[in-house]
């Protein structure tokens, strides 16, 4: 196993050496979609009340269903390309819906000891109907276990390995929607009256076959002298291996920065929570290429409110947030914001988004990047078990001299009942 020994240890040194600036944490589970509104995360991990007591620990069992109602419209140069009238197909020969329905459970499962733990969710994601329904799609969304290696009256240090999303882990609105398989150490410090901060970092592997790994960390400030402001720093290194391959050297030449400011608040009419954020992100290994127009396009941006929380019947929450992202700035593979549609799996680099099938030009570099576009998000809790939410995103074209031109919108409905 070929890690780069100098990249590895000094990631991982930053877990000691920022010990004077760092807030506890153990174990921050990614129970939902990436899209879903943060109030929404926080009132699923409500639902994990069933526990068994054996073998000195606790295992406690929650989940969710789903029915959703998507309906989605996609152009590309005009052209539609989803319903029976759009010109995409799937790997079976029949078009790509702009209306889907989907049927989805989730289960989770969590035991935990004084000072370990282990965490793993099995989503079951199915399309409705009875010509084209599935009944076969289930995914592991999260394998992890983890230790409590120091727990200081102020301050933590953990260890977990495993699967999990790095939006787990790591805050963004635009990347982190890969899947995380490898080591992550979680450090936390109270500083009074300084506020919470913590450091989070991580080695995952991109491709056992090539022997290909990346580099994670984030660093964040919070409650900074109990005014609500926060800040947050993260960084993931995708270029760590030489690669003679053209493909393989633009897929991956990306180290990207990400700086997020932040506020937090009640609301004086309603004493609701408010969260105010802004974002930048940075490209720091992106190239002038022919294929963005001897260019540079390495850089992206978001800035959204959310207000709001869900605890009991009635309670509402919502968040709108606009988002520019260059087509050098993240990955296509790793972004987990409105994207373009995308639905014919075109990559950015490449024709399609898995690495195969050649380069792609300036003419047809496609991928869920090189956007600007908006997305709105409201829950409201008909019950305490069930959760309405509604949702309208769009975007168009960022640069219109890359690629084809797209405008993409979908409206989605989805009811969540969760136990």
């Amino acid at each position: 196993m070929k890690v780069d020994l100098k990249r590895c240890l000094f990631l991982l040194s930053t877990v000691f050496v920022a010990s004077s600036a760092m807030a506890a944490t153990i174990d921050e589970a990614d129970d939902l979609d990436q899209r879903d509104i943060g109030a929404l995360r926080d009132w699923i991990n409500t639902k994990r009340q069933v526990t068994i007591k054996e073998s000195g620990g606790s295992l406690s069992i929650s989940g969710e269903v789903r029915t959703e109602f998507q309906h989605t419209h996609e152009t590309a140069n005009g052209v539609n390309q989803r319903g029976p009238n759009g010109v995409v197909f799937g790997s079976d020969g029949l078009p790509i819906p702009s209306n889907g329905f989907d049927i989805e459970v989730n289960l989770m499962f969590d035991y935990r000891t004084d000072r370990s733990w282990a965490a793993v969710k099995l989503e079951f994601d199915n399309e409705a109907g009875i010509i084209s329904g599935t009944l076969n799609k289930l995914k592991l969304e999260r394998a992890i276990w983890g230790y409590r290696i120091f727990d200081r009256s102020n301050w933590g240090l953990d260890v977990e390995l495993g699967r999990r999303r790095m939006s787990s882990m790591l805050d963004s609105k635009v990347e982190f929607n890969s899947f995380f398989d490898g080591v992550c150490f979680k450090y936390g410090h109270n500083i009074d009256p300084i506020g919470s901060a913590y450091l989070h970092a991580g080695i995952f592997l991109v491709n056992e076959w090539k022997e290909q790994f990346g580099y994670v960390g984030e660093i964040g400030l919070l409650n900074l002298f109990k005014t609500g402001f926060y800040t947050k720093y993260s960084v993931i290194d995708w270029d760590t291996k030489k690669f003679t391959d053209s493909i393989d050297k633009q897929r991956f030449d990306f180290i990207v920065s990400q700086l997020i400011l932040g506020y937090r608040f009640n609301a004086f009419c309603s004493k609701k929570p408010v969260q105010i954020y802004l974002a930048g992100l940075y490209n720091h290994k992106a190239r002038k290429l022919p294929i963005t127009d001897n260019q540079k396009a390495n850089w992206g941006a978001y800035l959204g409110v959310s207000m709001g929380e869900l605890k009991k019947k009635g309670d509402w929450a919502f968040d709108i947030n606009g988002q520019l992202l260059a087509a050098q700035c993240v990955p296509d593979f790793d972004v987990s914001g409105i994207g373009t549609g995308n639905a014919s799996s075109i990559g950015f680099y490449t024709v399609k988004l898995d690495g195969k099938g050649g380069l792609n030009t300036i003419k047809t570099a496609g991928g869920n990047v090189n956007y600007q576009g908006y997305q709105i998000t409201f829950d409201y809790l008909f019950t305490n078990q069930i959760d309405i939410q509604l949702s309208w995103m769009q975007s168009i074209k960022l640069n219109k001299h890359i690629g084809p031109y797209c405008r993409f919108r979908q409206v989605e409905v989805e009811v969540i009942y969760g136990f």
